[in-house]
């Protein structure tokens, strides 16, 4: 998952571009932040068993629920967490124009391919766009001492 800075605000995008040519380190600082901040929601959404939408994800399979409750995980909900290995695995490299966001280990992210397919949690929702824009407006200002 890509995450690219696009401003509505003329000011701060004219800001937003001179910083890039002046002092990219920032701007990089600014994405990693972000994309931290985006991988906390992703995760506390999914725990709370909810899509990136907000609507619940599809209940587990029967077979799976009593495998669960017989491993001693919760039931009551699909949180995505049997090990908690996935989740955490979970990680972001970025650059001054881009953050990905990415499983670092190739078993986890086959795992997250499998889970994404029937339960949508590896995606940004719309209402977490907009606090995405707010979070990463705030930081950016907050870099360059605008407030």
């Amino acid at each position: 998952m890509k995450i690219t800075p696009k401003v509505d605000d003329k000011r701060l995008q004219r800001k937003l571009n001179q910083q890039l040519r002046e002092q990219p380190r920032q701007i990089q600082k600014v994405l990693g932040r972000t994309a931290e901040f985006l991988m906390g929601l992703i995760k506390q959404r999914t725990q709370r068993g909810k899509n990136a939408d907000g609507i619940a994800f599809a209940p587990y399979k029967p077979e799976y629920k009593a495998f669960r409750r017989e491993k001693g995980r919760q039931v009551n909900f699909p949180d995505l967490n049997f090990s908690g290995q996935m989740l955490s695995n979970m990680t972001q490299k970025n650059s001054p124009t881009q953050a990905i966001i990415f499983f670092a280990n190739k078993f986890q992210a086959i795992k997250a391919v499998g889970n994404q397919k029937k339960r949508k949690f590896f995606a940004i929702g719309d209402r977490e766009t907009t606090t995405l824009i707010n979070f990463f407006a705030k930081e950016f200002k907050k870099v360059n001492k605008l407030i």
